[in-house]
């Protein structure tokens, strides 16, 4: 009976998250988002380190973004902090909206979502940070989306609250 009071369905019920799924898939989406970055971006642009400064330029100011002689490790270690905190930030969001949906919500509606963060990085954002709105490119927007659908998915698979509502072994 009192089961029955805590878990009453309705509009504004809490969820219940797996916080072990949780961490794990912000932990896998952002080591690979983060992997997949400076792969793209030493194949394409032949600077590896550029999606780390563009990340620490939010914390150090747009004069980290060029590549320079005095690059240093303060830079780099910036940006790596700061990437996994904006990733686990993000991973939040993802997984507050996609669980309890399933293995292919949680792909494609993370990566929309992945998507819809990408947006709202890039279009919302340069208003606080203006040198980051010509930096957009196809690079951003696809590590972005990996992001979102990796976070689904790594979510998805390790999730044990499928059902809207604890169920008592009564």
């Amino acid at each position: 009976m009192e089961t029955e009071k805590r878990h009453r369905p309705g509009l504004l019920a809490l969820p219940h998250l797996d916080w072990h799924a949780y961490l794990v898939a912000g932990l896998v989406a952002s080591l690979t988002t983060l992997l997949a970055g400076l792969v793209l971006c030493g194949v394409m642009l032949g600077e590896p380190t550029f999606i780390l400064r563009i990340t620490a330029s939010l914390v150090l100011g747009p004069e980290v973004i060029p590549v320079t002689e005095g690059t240093t490790a303060v830079i780099l270690l910036v940006g790596l902090v700061l990437h996994f905190i904006l990733t686990f930030a993000y991973a939040f969001l993802i997984v507050l909206v996609i669980h309890r949906w399933g293995l292919a919500v949680g792909l494609v509606g993370g990566a929309l979502l992945g998507l819809a963060l990408y947006v709202i990085d890039i279009y919302a954002l340069s208003y606080f940070f203006p040198w980051i709105y010509p930096l957009r490119s196809w690079l951003l927007m696809l590590t972005h989306m990996m992001l979102g659908g990796l976070v689904g998915v790594a979510y998805e698979l390790l999730d044990q609250y499928d059902l809207p509502f604890p169920v008592s072994n009564i």
